[in-house]
């Protein structure tokens, strides 16, 4: 591969993918609405000769006009990566996230892509009765955002049997770190740093006894350029996850710790609806095909992000 796609390319892993897939000699076009995206996350490569940034929304019918050449693969990151916004607005998440990714099938077809790199999410899974989740549990969305992921993969093996294009789906779990936009719609370790950074309340929605596994950007921008290159990973499902439990609740302890001075709150309010109790994905298979570990540990990895948001808050 020499040419990419990165859909997404200014979003929060979409601009860290970018970043290595530089580092590595690749040329990349980035196609970003900017609707979540910042170009303040691309700085690193504003200034790189092999970098083109297209402002676009990946509903477009005319992507392959303005990129105007062959490319070698696509990685497809772009989305409403939102359960709440998802219950709140379900025909926006399923245009985007489904009508979304056919265009851009669409668009490798007509750009003679060899590969598309798909990001879906462990929220396909839903409340899954065992741990770690393996990639052959069924599929048993609890939100409009899980349900927009499962049409969009199954979209993604139709064109791969249909067409020929080779592909790999990757299921994120609890992706964190520098770049997470922050907004009511984000991550938990976004919201909770930045409610401690501010000294606000930090709300944890329910009794906080549930569970997630968190994995590093950095990590997961490392597996998701793996997927592109190995041949072992074509045709494949893929949970990127990082490797141990921890609670909401420690959660929220951990980022008072690592904000020096924080006096928030933990407080409790009512569970969310379309939430899961406990999330981890086996990585059996990741390790297996992709050669791939997360090498980040979660308190190294809070305490950089932290140090990340308080350093854009204070130059805001």
């Amino acid at each position: 591969m020499t040419r990419i796609v990165v859909t997404g390319a200014s979003g929060f892993i979409g601009s860290h993918l970018v970043d290595q897939l530089l580092a590595k000699g690749y040329d990349v076009i980035g196609i970003d609405n900017m609707r979540t995206g910042k170009k303040e996350n691309l700085s690193n490569v504003r200034n790189n000769d092999r970098f083109r940034l297209l402002i676009a929304d990946i509903r477009d019918e005319d992507l392959a006009i303005q990129i105007d050449d062959d490319v070698d693969a696509i990685y497809h990151l772009a989305a409403i990566s939102s359960v709440s916004m998802s219950i709140e607005d379900p025909l926006l998440v399923n245009d985007v996230n489904t009508k979304g990714t056919v265009n851009i099938l669409e668009l490798a077809r007509k750009l003679n892509a060899k590969r598309v790199v798909f990001s879906s999410s462990a929220a396909v899974y839903g409340d899954p009765e065992e741990m770690p989740v393996r990639e052959d549990f069924a599929l048993k969305p609890l939100s409009p955002y899980a349900a927009s992921k499962i049409a969009a993969e199954m979209y993604i093996r139709s064109y791969s049997s249909s067409y020929g294009i080779d592909s790999t789906i990757l299921r994120y779990f609890n992706v964190y770190g520098p770049r997470q936009a922050y907004s009511e719609y984000s991550g938990v370790v976004s919201i909770f740093t930045n409610h401690a950074l501010s000294n606000e309340p930090i709300k944890i929605e329910g009794d906080g006894e549930q569970t997630r596994s968190f994995v590093h950007v950095s990590d997961v921008a490392r597996a998701t350029l793996l997927a592109g290159e190995l041949n072992m990973a074509i045709g494949a499902t893929i949970n990127i996850s990082g490797k141990d439990l921890i609670s909401i609740l420690r959660l929220a302890h951990l980022m008072k710790e690592n904000v020096q001075g924080c006096k928030s709150e933990i407080v409790h309010v009512a569970p969310r609806l379309g939430d899961v109790q406990d999330s981890i994905g086996s990585m059996e298979r990741a390790q297996k095909l992709l050669g791939f570990t997360p090498q980040i540990p979660l308190e190294r990895g809070l305490q950089e992000t932290s140090v990340w948001y308080r350093a854009h808050q204070d130059a805001k």
